[in-house]
């Protein structure tokens, strides 16, 4: 169900060194209508790796992509933030690199096809081709009438949409670039399909973030790798391809979007120098960040724990997220959790991995006996906070548990939100 590798995946290192190992935890993105099939789900361990090398910060373990992404639920088009993003991202892409009609942009990883559909509704008439892996959230995309092969991409891929269409003047992968085990056949298959003067873009979140933010939530099983500025700039050279420009993301608490090009198309901006100054990974800088990140994650256990040690608190979930089980595990508040509340319409009313917990609508918040709710949708608490009132003035609490664990009662919320 999955593999233990014990080298550096992006440069082939052999001597790489073990950070840190976090709780095992099921599958995030799984849920069932059965509660005794969600029960047996198995939980995986995290074990992340660093190599001294190139810098690549990595999860060692990979789980099998038919278990990762058979009945996929996470959908880009569900989040108001990232729909957003994404028509902002396509203006500025159409401006800065002159797209014309019939041009092609792939997106590797295209999820429900949100990005694509922005790009699609630009008046220059651009061609789109979304590859997707999740069957499901594939259906999605081609009902929105977004050209999507639902395939894995890599090199044997590119063969194939070499045959059919085009070169494309740009390819995105936007927060899936770390969601391949075999990072170096992608991004043979990219060289393979991408016009001489095309463009590699892609988004993922930023290592120096994670480090900064304490950003836990994002260490799950879909993240097999968590990239710097240096790692990926050493990477692509590899493959004679050159990062020539990076900038930062407000999103996600703190990502990065990268332009590649075939070497010598591109000028290379301060940008890129200027990232991997700040970044200052000589010697085993990185190692040590990456304690100082454990370090943290279990002083925040404890604390968690003891917020909820009262054995007569009722304690529920709010937000079915990805980081839910990673937050849950990691912070032993797991068994605590008796529910979770969550209105994404394929998991709500099933059951999850994280214990065989229901997940119900989040208006029964409000009905159900508890009184102490978990945020696990870290990334939305302002916003939960802001639509659940009713529970806060009728005596409920919520517990923030990013970055410091606080309760929020009706009483001190004003100062949060």
């Amino acid at each position: 169900m999955y593999r233990l590798t014990k080298f550096c995946r992006l440069c082939l290192n052999k001597e790489i060194k073990i950070a840190f190992k976090l709780s095992k935890i099921p599958l995030g993105e799984k849920y069932f209508l059965n509660k005794n099939k969600a029960l047996k789900q198995k939980k995986f361990p995290q074990t992340i790796g660093w190599c001294p090398k190139c810098n690549n910060v990595q999860v060692m373990e990979v789980i099998n992509n038919k278990l990762l992404w058979q009945n996929y639920t996470y959908l880009s088009g569900q989040t108001e933030a990232i729909v957003k993003h994404f028509e902002k991202f396509t203006k500025k892409t159409l401006k800065r690199f002159n797209l014309n009609k019939n041009d092609l942009i792939i997106d590797i990883g295209s999820n429900d096809g949100s990005l694509l559909k922005a790009f699609k509704k630009s008046k220059k008439k651009i061609r789109v081709l979304g590859v997707e892996p999740a069957k499901n959230v594939a259906q999605l995309a081609e009902k929105k009438n977004i050209n999507t092969l639902n395939k894995f991409f890599d090199f044997n891929l590119s063969k194939l949409i070499n045959k059919k269409f085009k070169k494309a003047k740009i390819i995105t992968c936007f927060n899936t670039f770390a969601h391949s085990e075999n990072l170096r056949s992608i991004v043979k298959g990219i060289k393979n399909i991408l016009d001489k003067d095309g463009v590699f873009i892609f988004e993922c979140q930023y290592l120096m973030d994670i480090y900064k933010n304490k950003i836990l939530g994002t260490f799950f099983h879909e993240h097999l790798y968590h990239h710097s500025v240096s790692s990926l700039k050493y990477f692509f050279n590899l493959y004679g391809m050159e990062l020539f420009d990076v900038e930062k993301a407000n999103i996600q608490k703190g990502s990065i979007i990268g332009y590649v090009g075939f070497k010598k198309r591109f000028e290379i901006k301060k940008n890129v120098k200027n990232f991997i100054k700040k970044e200052n990974f000589r010697g085993n800088r990185n190692l040590k960040y990456l304690k100082k990140f454990e370090k943290f994650v279990r002083v925040k256990k404890e604390e968690c724990k003891k917020i909820l040690s009262n054995k007569k608190l009722n304690v529920t979930g709010f937000g079915s997220a990805r980081s839910g089980p990673t937050l849950a595990f990691n912070y032993g508040i797991n068994d605590k959790i008796k529910a979770i509340f969550d209105d994404h319409p394929l998991k709500r009313n099933k059951f999850t991995g994280l214990n065989g917990l229901p997940v119900y609508p989040t208006k029964m918040i409000n009905s159900f006996n508890n009184n102490v709710s978990v945020i696990l949708a870290y990334l939305h608490s302002k916003k939960i906070i802001r639509k659940n009132l009713k529970y806060l003035k009728g005596g409920g609490k919520f517990l923030i548990i990013y970055p410091n664990p606080k309760l929020i009662h009706n009483k001190n919320y004003k100062k949060f939100i």
